[in-house]
């Protein structure tokens, strides 16, 4: 019964392990699709833990060389590790986990516990406290590098592992049942494990059920703003045709010497006209739209818009689709730019069709510092954080829509967003 009680700690010592080690990677780096690399890489570590479990724990120079082998290969093969920050971590990680494990029989030490227990009840609390130190290096990595601010909830969590190690202890020194103890702190061990994965889960569905509220918000704003820009400009249309006749009206008057007649019809007229300025005229309503909605905000910020745009009056795609596109690049594009004290001011944009695909190009200046997440997509760097930065992921969510691609880059100053939409197969 005992030897099934250690195989049964010694399993959950080991996915206890996998966990730790997921999450330190996880929470600096984005993981890689699944392969078969991917997946020998974790059986091969988790096949070393096995082994040294089995041998009570025991580490020496050689097994502590290929352990760090082995979680710097599944680094590589299961996470987009790049340059050379990935050999710091993995210094770090290693070390403090040593550090951990020393510091933690030494305390033991002061303990009447026998050898044996003393060795799994140290192998037990070490595993503990990098649960705590790896769960606090997540959260407050998201915390920093994500737009959704993480609340300081996960603080009272800590409360659970600091219980589970007091009662660890009193399991192995009140020299109970021995299988049952082993049973017991396997499953406080998995306990850990599982609400902080819970934890975490929950955080991660929570900010995508709060992006796609936004995203169905920007939907709807959208879709009011392009029918409110399509009823302005069809308006002004239909006064300029009116206009032409009210000329030939003025025309006949002024030919037959009734001048107060035209001098008061032409008053009227300029009274009543509102004129709207219009930069795009490319055929496509949608786009007219928004695009010449955005200019007359980027006007008031002294910010000249350059246009080229080539494409045809219809788009296979839905216009609201279109406008959060457009709206949101402009949009950012409008914030940069504003910003700028030494640059010349200015928004380019190229629109065109090619090889059954939708491109539009945006290229603007900037002088503020571009910031990041882990995975090197760019963040907001707004002042109040919260509720922004969705802009960019609403852009990411459509392209994957259609099948499409988003690209962004910034050379000497200059950043330039490229959104490329397929049409869809009819």
């Amino acid at each position: 019964m005992l030897d099934v009680g250690v195989g049964i700690l010694n399993i959950v010592m080991v996915i206890t392990t996998m966990w730790i080690v997921n999450r330190f990677w996880g929470s600096f780096y984005e993981k890689k699709k699944r392969s078969i690399y991917i997946l020998s890489a974790w059986v091969l570590l988790c096949t070393f833990q096995l082994i040294s479990q089995n041998n009570n724990g025991d580490i020496n120079i050689a097994m502590t060389i290929i352990n760090t082998i082995l979680i710097y290969i599944v680094a590589i093969c299961g996470y987009k590790c790049k340059g050379k920050e990935k050999y710091f971590l993995l210094i770090i990680f290693c070390a403090v986990w040593a550090l951990v494990e020393i510091f933690t029989f030494f305390l033991l030490n002061s303990i009447h516990i026998n050898q044996e227990n003393q060795q799994t009840i140290g192998i037990v609390i070490s595993k503990l406290l990098m649960l705590i130190l790896v769960y606090i290096v997540s959260m407050v990595w998201d915390k920093k590098y994500s737009e959704y601010k993480i609340n300081n909830f996960y603080l009272y969590l800590l409360f659970i592992p600091i219980g589970s190690i007091f009662i660890a202890v009193n399991q192995f020194y009140s020299q109970s049942n021995k299988f049952l103890s082993a049973v017991a702190i396997s499953i406080l061990l998995l306990f850990n494990v599982v609400i902080f994965e819970i934890y975490i889960k929950m955080n991660e569905i929570f900010a995508y059920e709060k992006e796609k509220t936004v995203h169905a918000q920007q939907l709807d704003i959208m879709s009011y703003t392009i029918l409110e820009q399509k009823k302005i400009m069809e308006n002004f249309y239909e006064e300029k045709h009116n206009l032409i006749n009210e000329l030939i009206v003025l025309k006949g008057g002024i030919e037959n010497g009734n001048k107060e007649n035209a001098i008061k019809n032409l008053n009227k007229i300029i009274n009543s006209c509102n004129y709207v300025e219009t930069v795009s005229n490319s055929g496509n309503s949608t786009i007219d739209a928004i695009i010449n909605f955005k200019y007359a905000i980027a006007k008031e910020y002294g910010i000249e818009v350059k246009l080229k745009i080539f494409i045809p009056e219809e788009l296979p795609f839905q216009q609201n689709d279109l406008g959060i596109v457009i709206g949101n690049a402009i949009d950012n594009a409008i914030e940069a730019v504003k910003e700028c004290k030494n640059k010349e001011r200015f928004i380019e944009i190229a629109m065109g069709v090619k090889k059954e695909a939708w491109i539009m190009v945006i290229r603007n200046p900037y002088e503020h510092k571009i910031k990041r997440d882990r995975t090197g997509r760019i963040l907001s760097t707004k002042k109040e954080e919260q509720g922004h930065g969705y802009g960019l992921k609403s852009i990411m969510r459509i392209a994957d829509e259609y099948q499409g691609e988003v690209i962004m880059d910034d050379v000497n100053g200059i950043f330039s967003l490229s959104v490329i939409l397929n049409f869809p197969e009819i």
